[in-house]
């Protein structure tokens, strides 16, 4: 008997197709709005900063060097890590433009 009374409930209806897809798409706004819109944003900005770069201006390389630009380029800069010493860079090994302080600028010339 309590079968046939189990039997004759109706299941619960599922929620509808659109309903289920819901949370997944809340995620992914979240994951866009949080993580790649910034980040596009930031290498926005980067790339900006390394096309309005002039000869003579002060750059922090990737690999923590500290380079005076010599020649400017398209995708190659020459770069003087050291008096005398110039390297061909590529244009993303630049990851920031440095202020040149005055105190240093006097004790280089």
């Amino acid at each position: 008997m309590i079968g046939s009374v189990f039997a004759a409930a109706d299941p619960a209806p599922a929620p509808g197709g659109l309903m289920s897809y819901i949370p997944l798409i809340a995620i992914l706004a979240l994951f866009y709005f949080m993580l790649f819109r910034p980040q596009q944003k930031r290498e926005k900005q980067r790339q900006s900063m390394i096309s309005e770069l002039q000869k003579g201006d002060r750059v922090l390389l990737v690999s923590g060097f500290y380079a005076r630009i010599i020649k400017p380029g398209e995708t190659v800069f020459t770069v003087e890590i050291g008096k005398g010493v110039q390297v061909e860079i590529d244009r993303n090994a630049i990851a920031q433009k440095v202020e040149q302080p005055a105190a240093a600028d006097a004790k280089s010339e």
